[in-house]
């Protein structure tokens, strides 16, 4: 009696879910809820304010200026450099030192209230947005790219098959805070190229769709 035929082995599936560009005020969200516990059992109150209003709007207009602007690796070091020397400059020029205190001395004031609310806020955009990438998201196999989004399942397919892929990492602070970069497929017979955005994880992608598509030219070469 004849032994039944294997069942033939599954394809690798590779899921991609690409994060929206406001997951990166997460920095931001943290510093609102320590602020806010700050104000709330620090002993700040209307007459003291301390720092935590300026050092808080600093920060916060730093880390959205990551969503206006890309840190390449130069900006980044020259970013270092600047802090590096400025810091060197207030310890060698007590002007420079008291100005910096002064600027950081403002009487800012936002009361707990304030932070607790800021915090509750980002909270939610966060979940609301991560919830969305369950519902908007990639996948690759040996045979085919898969673009999956909207509730109702909205497909959009293409050839993997001889697709070519390159990596890009243009936001030095996105990286590490994700360690996220960006995905480009062009799939054969295809024009224009498919840009994937904010990839988590963009170096473990890279490998596993690396191997996934070397498996497959070496199952068709071997014919």
């Amino acid at each position: 009696m004849a032994e039944p035929a294997p069942e033939p082995a599954p394809h690798p599936l590779i899921v991609i879910r690409p994060l929206p560009d406001v997951v990166y005020l997460y920095p931001t969200a943290i510093l609102t809820l320590i602020c806010g516990l700050v104000v709330q059992f620090g002993g700040a109150s209307e007459n003291n304010p301390g720092v935590t209003g300026i050092l808080f709007t600093i920060f916060f207009f730093t880390n959205l200026s990551m969503l206006a602007f890309d840190y390449t690796r130069m900006t980044a070091v020259a970013l270092v450099l600047g802090g590096v020397i400025l810091g060197l400059l207030a310890v060698l020029f007590p002007g420079l030192r008291t100005l910096l205190h002064d600027v950081l001395d403002q009487p800012m004031f936002m009361n707990a209230t304030y932070y607790w609310i800021w915090s509750g806020g980002f909270g939610v955009l966060l979940l609301v947005v991560l919830a969305r990438t369950k519902f908007d998201y990639w996948e690759i196999n040996s045979n085919e790219i898969i673009h999956r989004r909207g509730i109702l399942g909205d497909v959009e397919r293409w050839p993997a098959p001889n697709t070519r892929m390159s990596k890009e990492i243009k936001d030095v602070l996105e990286y590490l805070l994700f360690r996220s970069g960006r995905l480009v497929l062009v799939p054969p017979g295809e024009q224009r190229a498919i840009v994937i955005d904010n990839v988590p994880n963009i170096n473990a992608v890279e490998v596993e769709i690396q191997r996934v598509l070397s498996t497959l030219r070496v199952s068709s070469d071997g014919g």
